[in-house]
């Protein structure tokens, strides 16, 4: 089954991991996916830290050799409708979830995928949603 990598399993992915990138050895590259939403998170963490540094230098070496190996899905419509069907529920109980969240749940959800976190408790608000957590070593 392909897996959605979140934001928090693909930062512990750049940062070199053991555990992270043990966990990530075990899916075939093309079961792996990244989505734009945690594309602009990890960005946005990026460009946060000084330029020219040897950290972000090292963090965009990082990234860009994990974007080469992995699949890569954008948001369709299908994405876009589970989003604002779980989002209306979610706001209903009085369970809100962090929009990007959201859109990651929403991505794995239209091609029939589990999310990767370190963040269990928000993603597993998300109904259907197959959760796998990476903070814990199997």
């Amino acid at each position: 089954m392909k897996v959605v990598l979140d934001t928090t399993v693909v930062s512990a992915i750049m940062h070199r991991s053991p555990d992270a990138l043990r966990r990530l050895r075990r899916y075939p590259p093309g079961e792996v996916v990244l989505s734009s939403p945690v594309a602009a998170e990890i960005t946005f963490g990026v460009e946060r830290l000084a330029e020219g540094s040897r950290k972000r230098r090292n963090l965009e070496v990082e990234y860009g050799r994990l974007r080469e190996a992995v699949r890569w899905r954008d948001w369709t419509e299908e994405a876009a409708l589970a989003f604002g069907t779980r989002k209306a529920r979610l706001q209903a109980l009085g369970r809100p979830l962090h929009d990007m969240d959201l859109a990651i749940a929403s991505i794995a959800l239209s091609i029939g995928a589990r999310v990767a976190t370190h963040d269990v408790r928000h993603f597993e608000r998300v109904e259907g949603l197959e959760v796998e957590d990476w903070a814990e070593d199997p």
